[in-house]
Formats: structure tokens, sequence, C-alpha cells
């Protein structure tokens, strides 16, 4: 089982976080541009940009593109549903639900199988999120959901 914990750098230009596995720092998260309606975050490494998340359309639905690497990596939808706080990863057959005052989320598969939980720390000066998984080989995936999360319900 993979933890990580995503924490927004405090007093930055541009909106951006740290994600640490094991208390090792990770990876980088940076907004491009500070004011638009649809930005666009780099999640890279020392050795530069490893994936992306893009928002295609800022109004009902919400939708996220993601790319790892090279790779299309599909769209995640936001319906903005009053009372429903719930993501929907079709490409990977995700779900990422919320609780109601949306501070933990529980990732399940197509069979409704928990692989994974994002939740916010509430007393924290800086945005903080303990992220856990199932499989260890999925810690991008993981950080880009935790990434979605934070940009979807706590912009």
């Amino acid at each position: 089982m993979g933890q990580m914990v995503m924490i927004q750098k405090a007093l930055a230009l541009k909106e951006s976080y740290e994600l640490y596995v094991n208390e090792e720092l990770k990876y980088f998260i940076k907004r491009r541009k500070l004011l638009t309606a649809k930005p666009v975050y780099d999640i890279f490494t020392e050795k530069g940009v490893v994936a992306f998340a893009e928002v295609t359309s800022s109004t009902a639905p919400r939708i996220y593109k993601l790319t790892f690497g090279d790779t299309d990596g599909g769209e995640v939808v936001y319906n903005e549903t009053p009372g429903v706080n719930k993501l929907i990863y079709e490409q990977k057959g995700l779900e990422i639900i919320g609780n109601s005052n949306l501070t933990e989320f529980t990732i399940k598969n197509k069979d409704k199988k928990v692989t994974g939980t994002v939740k916010k720390k509430i007393v924290s000066m800086k945005d903080t999120y303990d992220i856990s998984y199932e499989d260890d080989s999925e810690d991008l995936l993981f950080a880009m959901l935790a990434l979605l999360i934070d940009e979807t319900f706590h912009g």
C-alpha cells in the first residue's frame, strides 16, 4: 500500500504543491498561468514534466484532460450536481466520491472496491492531503487525482 502527502506551497506566485512519498520529495505540481478560467497543471520530477492536467471545460460539466508522459490519459468529469461530490474517470473505471464536508474522498474501481483515499487535513496553514492507495505503481495517478480534488472542491 502506498502513502503520499501533498502540501500546497505557501506564498508561491503560481499555485503549486509538493508531493512526498515516504517523506521523500517525489513530485512537484505547478499551475502554468495564474489567471485563467481553464488552468493547466504540470506534474514534474527533477527530470522534467511527467504528466499534466488541463481544464478543457470550466462550465458544467467540468472536464479535465489528463496526459501521462506522451500518453493520453482520458478525461475526468465533474457534473456539478448539487449534493453530489463525485468525479468520474471513465477511462480507468474510477469514481472519486467525497463526503458531505469534502474532507475525505474515496476512490473506487468499477467493481466498487476501494483503491485509495484522499483526506484533507483540517487543521493546517496550507492545503495538505494524506493520500493512500493500494497499488504502489499508481502514485502518479493518485497525485493527479488529489490535485483534481483540490482544484474541483477546494479551488
